[in-house]
């Protein structure tokens, strides 16, 4: 095989690798809330996935990437893609199914063109009927449950949790194309996953987080493994390569993939079955997420886009 076939597989497999890592990651993150706090959860992920980064990715992290202008704006993509974002999916998965997140999160290109539409972009045929599409799908998914279709409240909370850190990694993907383009991607993860570890290592040492692993079950360990080796670092290291080398758009492509992974990884590990309602509204959902990619070839808005599990 030539080395450019070679090189192309191995983006490939990296890009595949990590849209099923993070589909399949939820329920492990719906497990480990039951023996960890939130908290250090979170903080955890965030301290191995920066260390992978820091030594991994090959990011050419320099001192001028430090200046005051650059801090601010790393603090605020940090909140919004990481530090809040697992938290909040954590805390969701305390109310919903693992596969309901694995199909609401990936609603979030809908919400990027929906937002780069918003600051000017041009709607057309095929937005406009992502969007239609990706509304039934989401309703259909928040008014389902396990054996039935029934609105209940507990679902609904951590449903709309979901919706609502899809649009927060939307407002992520759209501040990072404007505010670190001349940024390799490598190099704004690792530095946006420093910022996070940055501003939640205090809380958690005050909270006395630490000490909570001294209790965990081999379960949780192998729950937290998933999360912070292969979710929070090789998963990132290996999507920041897939869109170096494969490009933004044809790499976002691949998200597809995460609420299947999801589905699978629910029923093994959990052993959640997903209604016959909120299957259909997932399909759906992938339906305008499919029409949104339609037009992605020219715009390139979804730049690194991922639901960051």
């Amino acid at each position: 095989m030539p080395p450019k076939e070679k090189n192309s597989s191995w983006l490939y497999f990296q890009v595949v690798f990590a849209a099923a890592v993070w589909g399949g990651a939820y329920p492990f993150t719906k497990y480990l809330g039951t023996e960890l706090s939130l908290l250090s959860i979170v903080t955890f992920r965030a301290l191995i996935g920066t260390l992978a980064l820091l030594f991994l990715s090959g990011s050419g992290l320099r001192p001028s990437d430090f200046k005051a202008g650059h801090l601010w704006k790393l603090l605020v993509l940090s909140v919004l893609g990481i530090s809040s974002q697992q938290y909040l999916q954590a805390y969701a998965l305390k109310y919903t199914l693992s596969s309901h997140a694995g199909w609401l999160i990936a609603s979030t290109p809908i919400m990027v063109a929906g937002l780069m539409a918003a600051l000017g972009e041009r709607i057309g045929p095929f937005k406009i009927a992502a969007f239609l599409l990706g509304f039934a799908g989401t309703i259909l998914v928040v008014l389902s449950k396990a054996g039935g279709a029934a609105l209940t409240l507990p679902s609904t909370k951590g449903d709309l949790v979901f919706l609502l850190t899809a649009a927060s990694w939307a407002v992520y993907v759209i501040l990072t194309k404007k505010w670190l383009t001349s940024w390799r991607q490598a190099k704004v993860t690792t530095l946006t996953m420093l910022a996070a570890l940055a501003t939640l290592l205090p809380p958690w040492f005050a909270a006395g987080g630490p000490a909570e692993f001294a209790a965990l079950t081999p379960r949780a360990w192998a729950s937290l493994a998933y999360l912070s080796v292969l979710s929070s670092a090789l998963a990132y290291l290996f999507w920041n390569n897939a869109v170096e080398g494969l490009g933004p758009v044809k790499t976002s492509y691949f998200i597809y993939l995460e609420p299947f992974a999801t589905l699978l990884s629910a029923y093994l590990f959990l052993g959640e079955k997903a209604a016959a309602p909120a299957f259909a509204g997932g399909v759906l959902i992938m339906a305008g997420v499919y029409l949104v990619g339609r037009k992605e070839t020219r715009t390139k808005i979804l730049k690194g886009a991922s639901s960051n599990a």
